[in-house]
């Protein structure tokens, strides 16, 4: 299990902003309850993977954001400019606020190294769950009939029911971040 410091976090947030490329989580108008966790997903509007996600994704961003949790997709591909996070949104009717890292800021951040991965972070911003959100594709290309395990679904319960995240890590199955 990988743990990272303040000094990490406050590093890699510095060395975006220098480099003019993070961007901050689009938020709606009006005044903001504080997020009772924030999940970040890395996707890739090219990835199968990802793609086989879409509907999942949809579902608990509908399900939680009205509990407190926000959601944030990132595209760290080069080719994911605004218009193709735009229209793969569209296309798959995802409903979260993709925003493109093609300096891959965040990845390193992170450590992110494939799409679809998933960071949790409690209302501190610290890191509770990183990984695969569930254990549904067993390789690439190759997928369960139903997954067994709901890695990022059980992370988000334990946060709102006050209780510790059990699985803190997994190993998600995806598309290669290129770094």
């Amino acid at each position: 299990m990988t743990i990272y410091s303040l000094r990490d976090h406050i590093f890699l947030l510095a060395l975006g902003l220098l480099a003019g490329m993070y961007l901050p989580a689009a938020t709606p108008p009006g005044p903001q309850k504080p997020a009772v966790a924030t999940v970040l997903i890395f996707l890739d509007t090219e990835c199968p993977v990802c793609q086989q996600y879409t509907r999942l994704l949809a579902t608990l961003h509908r399900q939680y954001t009205a509990r407190g949790v926000r959601f944030q997709s990132i595209f760290p591909s080069t080719t994911d400019d605004r218009a193709a996070i735009a229209a793969f949104n569209k296309t798959y009717a995802l409903p979260l606020a993709g925003q493109p890292d093609p300096g891959r800021v965040r990845v390193r951040q992170y450590r992110a190294t494939v799409t679809p991965e998933v960071v949790v972070l409690d209302e501190r911003g610290l890191i509770v769950y990183q990984g695969a959100i569930d254990d549904w594709f067993v390789a690439l290309g190759r997928h369960r009939r139903e997954p067994t395990q709901h890695y990022l679904l059980d992370a988000l319960n334990a946060l709102l029911d006050d209780r510790p995240v059990t699985t803190t890590r997994t190993e998600p199955v995806g598309c290669r971040i290129q770094q």
